[in-house]
């Protein structure tokens, strides 16, 4: 199992206990080093290169660091790492995740932090590249370039729900999906 965006270690902890075999990668030396500590396996390097062989995986998590990468190579290099038969689970930010920022944010540097993302998400879909340094740092995802990203890959969706909603848009995404 892999975990990409491990972060700190929280699901690498759970799968441990749990007796599962896995590696995080995460591109934070010091959240790594927290792992390291922790006795977890990880690896330094971006989600868009992973150091792995193909079809070396029989599942992945990946909790919210899509929207921080270049998604559609994500796509590619998750399809590519992952055995066939495997599973893959993964929450995304929705659109009301920004919204939320937009709307209820309690500054203005949040609200704008939820206007930009949003603005980038768009741009990100229409240019297929992000804005320009800190206008580009946030995605959020959609169901429709999901699922096209999965059919590119090999990768069927098997679950697809939401969490709570905000103006009638998710905040979360979480999808399931399988290496055909």
């Amino acid at each position: 199992m892999v975990d990409v965006g491990c972060g700190q270690g929280k699901e690498l902890r759970q799968l441990a206990g749990q007796g599962c075999r896995a590696v995080g990668l995460d591109v934070d030396a010091g959240a790594l080093a927290n792992c390291r500590r922790a006795n977890l396996s990880v690896v330094l390097a971006r989600a868009e290169v992973m150091p792995f062989r193909g079809a070396s995986f029989d599942g992945l998590i990946c909790t919210v660091a899509v929207p921080y990468t270049d998604e559609a190579q994500v796509m590619t290099e998750i399809g590519r790492i992952l055995k066939p038969g495997a599973r893959a689970f993964f929450c995304y930010h929705g659109f009301g995740y920004f919204l939320r920022y937009i709307f209820t944010g309690p500054t203005f540097k949040m609200r704008f932090y939820g206007i930009r993302s949003v603005l980038n998400t768009w741009f990100y879909w229409i240019a297929g590249k992000r804005l320009p340094g800190f206008w580009g740092d946030t995605l959020y995802q959609a169901y429709g370039p999901l699922l096209k990203y999965y059919r590119r890959e090999g990768l069927q969706l098997v679950q697809a729900r939401t969490g709570k909603r905000f103006l009638g848009c998710p905040v979360f995404v979480y999808h399931t999906v399988a290496k055909g």
